[in-house]
């Protein structure tokens, strides 16, 4: 149970809450992204913020939930050196990219997965 500002949140798996003002959304944090890289076999985002501390080497991956009209999802690459590829789920895109075509996200990146309709991500990258 955490206290903000004399409002008691006693539910910590909550997936979003506004207490006095300001919202809470789900966090993963700490993944390890997936070594070898891949579609199918990409460490699962369950959360609408996560936070990568680990990618091994470049082009190892995650993988966004399924897509949903109104969903947005922020990826950070918080590793120190190597990009990492943030996949859709099967048979999704990101972008104008072909479907299950991963988008790089390189080290100290946080990218925000935006989807207007199902099946189709789009991504805003910070500089």
């Amino acid at each position: 149970m955490s206290n903000y500002l004399g409002v008691v949140r006693d539910d910590p798996t909550f997936s979003s809450q506004t207490v006095t003002g300001f919202q809470y959304e789900s966090t993963q944090d700490n993944l390890t992204a997936h070594a070898g890289g891949g579609q199918g076999s990409a460490t699962q985002i369950t959360a609408m913020n996560a936070r990568v501390t680990t990618v091994a080497t470049a082009a190892d991956s995650v993988a966004l939930p399924p897509s949903a009209n109104g969903l947005i999802i922020y990826v950070t690459n918080a590793a120190a050196a190597n990009s990492m590829n943030v996949f859709p789920q099967s048979g999704e895109s990101i972008n104008a990219l072909s479907a299950n075509t991963a988008l790089a996200v390189a080290a100290g990146k946080t990218c925000a997965f935006v989807c207007y309709s199902k099946g189709l991500w789009h991504s805003l990258l910070s500089a």
